[in-house]
């Protein structure tokens, strides 16, 4: 029985393709008025103004974005590639533990990680009065964000292709005579190729469109497309050069996303093997590289919990103290619930359209509507905010408004992470349930639901951290009563003083502790997240 008939015999009387449309047309209508529309507008708007990519300034902001981002791919390669290898190849203690820990810099809200590499790296930060190497004035800060946000990627996509390779390929050539390094070089690293690429993709694509560590970290000097577009909105109120940047950041995307979901497999990592021990120079190597990850990966986090509490003379709660203060503007409590209450309601919005996306692209097993949902991936925060404004000037002040750009965000990771699940549903199980007498829903409810439920859990929990530590477009629509948590701590680190940037660091700290605390309790460890 063909795979149609199967999965028609299972849901529903109606074709296959029209049902998984019709299960998919929540989403579809939420993409067409809250990111195909606004896309038109800028789409619009920036190609009467696409002139404006003549000018040498632009140029040369788009020469730095790409150089960044290009940077960034490099140096992470060099790091998780032969990390990976290594990984895959050996039995260590721990390792898929490992893997999972290190989601967390990926859900740790930008701020939180600007504010870790400025403890940590800045004018006065603590590995720079101890060097006497001031890494503030230059672009290096940059670099070291987009690793601690990015290497992690790049290491699991990395593992996952060297988990594919057979270790009898490899045998093979050793026992041909080739060393461990040949062997890697000749026989592992074409064969994981692709998972490489899409990791480098998307690093490339997440470096290029990264908001927060340019805007905070780099100055005028090294502002990226982003933070143009985003001064041209904000300050200069220039939509139509900002649509005509969007307009070349879009290509840029495009053609990135393309590559990727070209590149981007549907295996999944292998099991563990019964591998060896890492010894001699694999050792030293594998090591001294998983040393270097932690320390990119994890210091910052630790330095902002540190400097939420430590002073000029020593362990201080005063940091603490001034958030809770009466005479806090805005006061903690303003911040910490609006950031609560835009995230749960993008949640539920995020749960509801991602898992119907994912449903309907399953059933249909369209291709069209599966790279639909890569869609929102291509356009940064600060962009949908911008076509927002574009296409509906008159709901700008409206609070829906924002949380459907928190929604259009978050619904992706959710249809990424259910998607592959379901492709992987045993539809013998679900026949055999409905041979036992079990309708449709039952058997969904009883068969497939619990075989999906991780997934979306993971889905979910990677959403929700996300969207509590979103900045961009809460920048670009806020109004003064939605302070969140991120917006009050981008405004502490515009104040002098110590206290502001103490008060800054302990923000950042419940932030992480909140976001940390999301994916924890949703994800519950059960399954990998997409």
């Amino acid at each position: 029985m063909t795979y149609r008939k199967r999965v028609r015999r299972f849901f529903s009387p109606l074709p296959v393709p029209a049902l998984g449309w019709l299960i998919a047309l929540p989403a579809l209508a939420f993409l067409l008025a809250f990111l195909v529309c606004p896309l038109l507008s800028v789409l619009r708007l920036g190609g009467v103004h696409f002139g404006v990519w003549t000018e040498p300034y632009f140029l040369a902001r788009l020469a730095w974005t790409l150089e960044q981002a290009g940077l960034t791919v490099l140096l992470g390669a060099l790091i998780a590639w032969p990390l990976g290898y290594l990984l895959a190849r050996h039995r260590v203690p721990g390792k898929l533990a490992l893997l999972r820990l290190l989601l967390l810099p990926f859900v740790t809200p930008t701020l939180v990680a600007v504010l870790g590499l400025t403890a940590l790296l800045g004018p006065r930060g603590w590995l720079t009065q101890l060097s006497g190497i001031n890494l503030s004035q230059g672009p290096a800060l940059i670099i070291v964000g987009n690793l601690f946000f990015n290497l992690p990627i790049m290491l699991r996509l990395a593992y996952g292709g060297f988990a594919r390779v057979p270790p009898s390929l490899i045998g093979a050539a050793r026992t041909l005579g080739a060393s461990s390094t040949r062997a890697a070089v000749t026989v592992a690293l074409p064969l994981a190729a692709p998972g490489l690429g899409a990791g480098a993709i998307l690093v490339f694509l997440y470096s290029a469109l990264s908001f927060a560590l340019p805007l905070t970290l780099g100055g005028e000097r090294y502002a990226t497309l982003e933070v143009e577009i985003y001064t041209l909105t904000a300050y200069e109120l220039n939509l139509p050069d900002a649509s005509a940047l969007i307009l070349g950041q879009l290509l840029i995307a495009l053609a990135a996303t393309l590559t990727y979901t070209r590149l981007v497999g549907g295996a999944v990592i292998a099991a563990p093997r019964h591998l060896p021990r890492p010894r001699g120079g694999a050792a030293l190597l594998l090591y001294g590289l998983l040393g270097l990850t932690l320390l990119i990966c994890f210091s910052p986090l630790a330095a902002v919990a540190l400097r939420s509490v430590l002073g000029e003379h020593g362990l201080t709660l005063a940091f603490w103290h001034g958030l809770i203060a009466p005479d806090t503007d805005p006061p903690l409590s303003l911040m910490l619930g609006n950031t609560l209450r835009f995230a749960g309601l993008t949640l539920i919005g995020a749960v509801l359209l991602g898992a119907s996306h994912a449903l309907g692209a399953y059933l249909s097993r369209s291709r069209p509507l599966d790279a639909l949902s890569l869609l929102p991936l291509m356009l940064s925060p600060v962009s949908v905010g911008v076509g927002y404004l574009l296409s509906y000037p008159g709901w700008a002040a409206q609070l829906y408004l924002l949380i459907a750009a928190y929604t259009l965000i978050a619904s992706p990771l959710i249809t990424r992470s259910v998607l592959p699940a379901l492709r992987a549903l045993p539809l013998r199980a679900l026949e055999a349930a409905r041979t036992l007498g079990a309708g449709p829903l039952t058997a969904w409810r009883t068969v497939a639901l619990p075989l999906v439920w991780p997934s979306l859990r993971g889905g979910a929990a990677l959403s929700l951290a996300t969207v509590l530590g979103e900045f961009g477009a809460t920048l670009v629509l806020t109004r003064p009563e939605w302070t969140t948590l991120s917006t009050g701590l981008y405004e502490r680190l515009g104040r002098p003083g110590a206290q502001n940037l103490g008060e800054a660091c302990a923000l950042a700290t419940l932030l992480l502790a909140l976001a940390l605390g999301a994916f924890s309790v949703l994800d519950g460890g059960e399954g990998e997240v997409a």
